[in-house]
């Protein structure tokens, strides 16, 4: 069962949730894909430090802090060293080193880009540009970095992963699926790079193909929680319902504490009309992670259908406040208000909602709906007459796929 006017998608990958549980982001995932450099050379770039860098009281101070996690401490500490030597480059390094762990990431860019004009010749430098605008949710700019990179260092694994991810989180799984099937043709049997071309075949709907190579990781791998909740994921978009709740139950079995467990076997009892046990699955999920934007709006629309509208309003706001761009949250909180009879406070939530799914076509007939109320008929009808627009090239894709190779007779 599917709530009115919500359309069931995979969730995006960059679904924030804590990267140590959430194996599908590429931003720190030592379980799954293998820890992909983080920019932390702060360790590195000691090691590699002068002897007589290495005997300054302030370089060792900066270091110690960076290392015992105190990194807005450690940033002061390489900011003040490079008020007297602006033009070392392993300092403006190390800089947006702890300016990516303070997810000041815009500074750690700027940082970065500085460290790789002093030192060009050191092409990792490029890599941690790459990765803070990953962390940044810059995936294009994220992925025109890592593309230069991978040209000159086609052996790292690790940048390949990282871009094929790039590629996924601006849904163009075919393009990751390319740089995947490479690694795997060269004979990679990495972890990460076989999670990784599983999850792209998934957003692809090649849910054989993601299965297939589900089945090889879980023979040396069945342990794996993450491989369970991506195999409940491949279950889920087969329909088979069952399957993924035994998969998920599996991974609960394994470490209890996973949020994304909890979060999908919500998500599957959902489907199958079991409102009441999703709402606990999706509880359990938000008490171990209040950051993750999806269980909010999940439970927010069961909460509706619960018949518990202030809840259910409470939660889709907690969700656009962690998210602010979830165009279904904005729907759904926006039809909320319109029918309980505030037109104009549904209003903005609406028009913002068609701003982000201009395809969606619910949004758009909503909108026109509550323009009407609102007594401004012109802008009602343009909103109407896209609604007929979407169902007329809906209507009209149906049509060729109908009366295209393969199907028994035309469409009438």
């Amino acid at each position: 069962m599917v709530p009115p006017g919500f359309r069931l998608t995979s969730v995006p990958l960059h679904s924030n949730w804590p990267r140590a549980a959430w194996p599908v982001s590429a931003a720190e995932s030592p379980v799954i894909l293998g820890r992909i450099t983080l920019a932390c050379i702060a360790a590195v770039a000691m090691a590699r430090a002068e002897p007589a860098q290495r005997g300054d009281p302030a370089l060792r101070a900066a270091y110690e802090a960076y290392q015992s996690g105190k990194h807005e401490l450690a940033a002061s500490r390489f900011r003040e060293i490079l008020g007297r030597d602006p033009d070392n480059p392993r300092i403006h390094n190390d800089l947006g080193s702890s300016l990516l762990r303070l997810k000041r990431y815009e500074e750690a860019v700027e940082a970065f880009r500085r460290a790789s004009e002093l030192l060009p010749e050191l092409k990792e430098i490029r890599k941690n540009i790459a990765q803070a605008y990953f962390q940044w949710g810059r995936y294009d700019q994220a992925q025109e970095v890592l593309s230069e990179y991978v040209e000159a260092r086609p052996e790292d694994t690790a940048a390949r992963q990282l871009l094929a991810l790039s590629h996924m989180l601006q849904g163009q799984a075919e393009r990751a699926v390319g740089h995947l099937e490479e690694l795997r043709s060269a004979g990679s049997t990495d972890i990460g790079v076989l999670y990784a071309l599983s999850s792209a075949y998934l957003q692809m709907g090649e849910t054989a193909k993601a299965e297939a190579i589900l089945d090889e990781l879980l023979r040396s791998h069945q342990d794996s929680p993450q491989l369970q909740v991506l195999l409940a994921q491949a279950k889920e978009s087969g329909e088979d319902f069952q399957g993924a709740l035994a998969a998920l139950d599996r991974a609960i079995e394994l470490r209890p504490d996973t949020p994304m467990a909890h979060f999908y076997r919500g998500r599957v009892l959902w489907r199958l009309a079991d409102a009441e046990q999703a709402e606990t699955a999706f509880n359990q999920a938000i008490r171990m992670d209040r950051g993750h934007a999806e269980s909010y709006f999940f439970r927010g629309v069961v909460r509706a259908r619960l018949g518990r509208s202030e809840e259910a309003e409470g939660d889709l706001r907690q969700c656009l406040k962690i998210d602010p761009q979830h165009g279904l949250a904005h729907y759904h909180l926006g039809k909320m208000l319109s029918e309980r009879g505030s037109p104009e406070e549904a209003l903005p939530l609406l028009e913002r909602s068609v701003e982000l799914q201009p395809d969606h076509t619910e949004s758009h007939y909503l909108l026109g709906r509550t323009l009407l109320k609102l007594g401004r008929a012109d802008q009602a009808r343009e909103y109407l007459g896209v609604v007929r627009k979407i169902q007329d090239e809906e209507r009209r894709e149906l049509e060729e796929e109908l009366s295209g190779p393969g199907s028994r007779e035309p469409a009438k």
